[in-house]
């Protein structure tokens, strides 16, 4: 059986999981393989043959009997090693699999108050986007889930989802997922098209035209978002991605008295956005739910002080201290 088809679904396969399955291929099971047909074959096969009093001067080819032995010995030991090296291989791919999935996670967690605070902008979509599936299969290839069309029906909230920046860990899968999203349905194709979709809404045109404050929490928030997704698709770096958003971030505080106004006006612009586009009062609902429990979590980043420092060179000179004191 195909070691692949054991460890990854069939079409959900992802670069590096080609790698590590290769990786076993060639580094664990045909050298198992070679390791019971050249070294542990011969020593058995003469072995048995000694215990029999059969002549093995000649070898193997010297002999008809000793030649029967010798090729059912090797046949055993090749098969049970490369069996052996299918275990261990499978072993270690989904051993690094989870070390690698682990490294993901931790690249798309806040490290420090500044990029908590920075996830507080977009935290109810972060929620939202985490829990919503990857792909869903369709007839024939898997396909990227439409989510304006099936998201009422496939969506399912879990209150314990980690806050990530960009809402998903930054692995393969999840990169290509927000690279796809940001064209299907903000029609960006690339970083420059966002980053002049985050100033049109942040400091231009879309944030000037706002007539009360849930249309400033729907564009600012959203801007915050946007760069957040971008740093998921791999557009921009972790320390590009906090620079830019700490731009937003400080409009954002000159914009909202704290957390309650901010997250007030953004929920009520959510709520007159989903109303345009026909999204499902059940769908309504989970925002508002996702949004209630953020105030009650542990990790929540409404605890921080609304007028943190969102200068990005204070939290690195702070970092800086931090390591040196140990």
């Amino acid at each position: 059986m195909h070691i692949l088809s054991i460890l990854f679904p069939p079409g959900n396969t992802s670069r590096r999981q080609w790698v590590l399955t290769f990786l076993a291929v060639f580094a664990i099971i045909i050298p198992s393989a070679y390791l019971g047909r050249d070294v542990i074959t011969p020593a058995i096969a003469q072995a048995q043959a000694e215990e029999r009093g059969l002549d093995t001067s000649s070898g193997p080819t010297g002999n008809w009997e000793y030649w029967s032995l010798y090729r059912r010995t090797q046949a055993l030991c090749t098969g049970w090693c490369a069996a052996g090296g299918v275990v261990l291989g499978i072993g270690l791919c989904m051993s690094l699999e989870h070390l690698l999935e682990k490294r993901d996670r931790r690249m798309a967690l806040p490290r420090n108050d500044l990029e908590r605070w920075i996830l507080g902008t977009y935290a109810n979509f972060a929620l939202y986007y985490g829990n919503v599936p990857e792909r869903m299969e369709e007839k024939g290839p898997m396909k990227f889930l439409s989510r304006r069309a099936n998201r009422d029906a496939v969506w399912t909230y879990n209150p314990n989802t980690p806050l990530y920046l960009g809402g998903r860990p930054r692995d393969e899968e999840n990169q290509k997922m927000a690279a796809q999203d940001l064209k299907d349905s903000w029609n960006i194709n690339g970083l420059q098209g966002l980053l002049d979709v985050v100033e049109y809404m942040s400091a231009g045109e879309g944030l000037a035209q706002c007539g009360d404050q849930a249309g400033r929490a729907w564009q600012l928030c959203r801007s915050a978002q946007l760069l957040g997704l971008a740093y998921l698709a791999g557009w921009l770096s972790r320390e590009e991605m906090v620079s830019r958003s700490c731009l937003v971030g400080k409009t954002i505080q000159g914009t909202f008295r704290d957390w309650e106004e901010m997250n007030d006006s953004y929920m009520a612009g959510y709520e007159r956005w989903a109303r345009r586009n026909r999204l499902s009062q059940g769908m309504i609902q989970a925002r508002q739910r996702i949004q209630r429990d953020l105030q009650s979590r542990k990790d929540s980043p409404y605890r921080l002080p609304w007028l943190l420092n969102l200068e990005p060179s204070y939290w690195v000179r702070r970092g800086k201290m931090e390591r040196d004191l140990g």
